[in-house]
């Protein structure tokens, strides 16, 4: 790891405290809420991976190109995992722009799932 160490492990804490989260927030049927902490986990993953990589973002656009850019065309996650995070990421700004009440729980249920496979995805890459 580079000079991002700290920056790196508190991202990956993050992500997990984000996930958690997440599934305590499905479960209480907190459809919306529970969607935006697992895309808020896959953020937080991907700004890891980018720090681990001695990049800086703070964009989420950024973050994603980024991802897409160095790990996905890099061949470390496949086109499949890259193709959820921009659903994720997509979704989660569509979310931003209207109302309440848009995600449906089995949107919730996906990004969840997207945003716990790319986090094993991502420790695999970090402890690489």
């Amino acid at each position: 790891m580079g000079s991002h160490s700290d920056e790196i492990k508190l991202n990956v804490e993050e992500a997990i405290n984000h996930l958690q989260a997440a599934k305590d927030l499905l479960v209480k049927g907190q459809i919306d809420a529970a969607a935006a902490r697992a895309s808020e986990s896959a953020f937080d993953t991907a700004r890891a991976l980018l720090l681990d990589e001695d990049i800086e973002t703070s964009q989420q656009g950024d973050v994603i190109s980024l991802i897409q850019e160095i790990f996905v065309t890099g061949r470390r996650l496949t086109k499949e995992q890259g193709g959820d995070l921009s659903w994720l990421f997509a979704m989660r700004n569509a979310e931003a722009r209207v109302s309440p009440g848009s995600v449906t729980a089995e949107d919730a249920r996906r990004a969840l799932q997207i945003a716990e496979s790319f986090f094993e995805a991502g420790r695999i890459i970090l402890e690489g």
